[in-house]
């Protein structure tokens, strides 16, 4: 016999505000530097996947593996060391978080710098199986961990006015309403519904693209969102073109989406595949702000450049 709808209700809602627990214990574990509390929290096949070409960048295996990429941070830093997570979503096996960290080098500790990253967390069985540190900005966050590199700042910070804590954001970290404004959002593009598709966004919407591709830019208002369609589907894409959802989770004022996107190009007609995180801001039901967050920045910019 299957389930009745009000049975997966209870299971959603009930595995929803496990996972909430599970995060805010994962966190405060991690301010408080208890990393073995830390190891508690992930499954003993845990990996965790840091992208680029700095010096914590790599994948990490277990739990040997995820207190080499703790002691990196504490080797690296300077002394100061702040996190605040403005936005985290829940979901009943995916979790997003949206970071900031102020954060010094050990090198030179008088340069405070700002790292902006997402965090996905895929969750099994009750604990924290796999993460992804994705860098908003890919080219700080690589200059940061190169040892003998010059100081930069983010060049689109999302800067939050107010420090928050796990459990501040907590509070905020689910919303069924969102994910349902984000699925009709997507049900429009893939069936190139545009008017459709504009009528869940402002007027003085943003997308923002980081990086240095040929898409890389800041696109305003509906007008420009449709002139970032256009871009990608008549000048980059070739005749091969699937994105599909990796995974999501929705908060009451940030969803964020990992999309799995396959296609060849223009110019090369081998079909590749490339991972990016959707990140949505969303005001009184409508999308104000997507941030376009690929998994690996200098592979994205490779990917979406013409050779």
């Amino acid at each position: 016999m299957g389930h009745s709808n009000s049975e997966r209700n209870t299971f959603h809602v009930k595995t929803v505000e496990y996972n909430k627990k599970l995060m805010e214990n994962f966190y405060n574990a991690f301010s408080k530097g208890e990393f073995e509390e830390i190891f508690q929290y992930v499954t003993p096949d845990f990996v965790m996947h840091v992208p680029g070409k700095g010096l914590n960048a790599g994948e990490y295996w277990y739990k040997e593996g995820f207190k080499k990429f703790l002691d990196h941070i504490v080797s690296f830093g300077g002394g100061v060391f702040s996190l605040s997570i403005p936005a985290i979503a829940v979901n009943v096996d995916s979790v997003f978080t949206r970071e900031q960290i102020r954060m010094n080098r050990k090198e030179n500790p008088e340069e405070l710098w700002l790292l902006q990253f997402v965090m996905e967390y895929k969750i099994k069985d009750g604990l924290i199986a796999e993460a992804w540190t994705i860098p908003i900005e890919g080219d700080v966050y690589d200059t940061f961990w190169t040892p003998g590199s010059k100081f930069k700042n983010p060049s689109n910070p999302l800067i939050s006015e107010k420090p928050q804590t796990i459990s501040e954001s907590l509070a905020n970290s689910y919303s069924l309403e969102n994910e349902k404004i984000v699925r009709d959002f997507y049900h429009y593009f893939w069936n190139s519904d545009l008017d459709s598709m504009a009528k869940n966004i402002v007027d003085d919407f943003e997308l923002w693209v980081p990086g240095n591709s040929f898409l890389s830019g800041t696109y305003k208002t509906k007008q420009g969102y449709l002139a970032f369609r256009d871009k990608l589907l008549s000048n980059v894409a070739g005749d091969r073109y699937k994105l599909d959802w990796e995974s999501f989770a929705c908060s009451e004022k940030e969803v964020f989406v990992k999309e799995h996107i396959r296609m060849n190009r223009s110019w090369d007609e081998q079909i590749k595949t490339n991972f990016a995180v959707f990140h949505f801001q969303l005001e009184n039901g409508k999308i104000i702000r997507i941030n376009d967050i690929p998994l690996d920045a200098i592979a994205y910019d490779d990917f979406f450049t013409k050779k």
